[in-house]
């Protein structure tokens, strides 16, 4: 199979990815993220889409198939149980907090080369997007503060910062005047 993957946050990122119809995805998964230089140790899935790039069957990174969720691990599906036509499309989510992806689409269905060890990054054109988004605002810095083991009461003061957003008392002022049925 011959994959094309592109992202709509740089027009000039191509990436065509030759992978044996018998694969699985963690080997496409694995093939994407050493064709873009990613940590290997980030939450990834694949989402089987249809022609308007809606997110059908789930195959995740890890099995979490439960009574609710019905998803397949990538280490147990195999790439042509899931695509097999030229135009067959698949979203790649690589940064599930900022829900960031990128777009593949069978391009060509191909007889496999003697001797290729596939899957092979055929076409690389362009810098893919960063991996995961670093938005190093207050609320993040407060976040890995308390990672490395900070105090509640060293964050006292934001009621003084942001309290003016919402009245004198701060977040306790919050509701206004309505008198809302608890039930909801």
């Amino acid at each position: 199979y011959k994959l094309r993957i592109i992202s709509d946050e740089n027009e000039l990122f191509v990436r065509t990815i030759e992978i044996s119809e018998n694969d699985t995805f963690l080997s496409l998964h694995n093939a994407i993220q050493q064709s873009c230089d990613y940590d290997n140790s980030q939450m990834a899935s694949f989402f089987v889409s249809n022609n308007d790039w809606d997110k059908l069957q789930e195959i995740t990174l890890m099995d979490m198939n439960d009574e609710e969720t019905k998803t397949l691990a990538m280490e147990n599906t195999v790439v042509k149980d899931q695509i097999s036509q030229v135009d067959d499309k698949l979203i790649y989510v690589f940064d599930f907090f900022a829900d960031r992806a990128m777009a593949i689409t069978l391009t060509d269905v191909l007889d496999e080369k003697s001797g290729v060890n596939y899957p092979i990054c055929s076409h690389s054109i362009g810098n893919a997007p960063l991996q995961l988004m670093h938005d190093e605002d207050e609320f993040t810095e407060m976040f890995n503060d308390l990672e490395e083991g900070a105090d509640f009461d060293d964050f006292d003061d934001l009621g003084d910062e942001f309290g003016s957003e919402f009245g004198e008392e701060g977040f306790e002022d919050f509701g206004g005047g309505y008198n809302y049925d608890s039930d909801y």
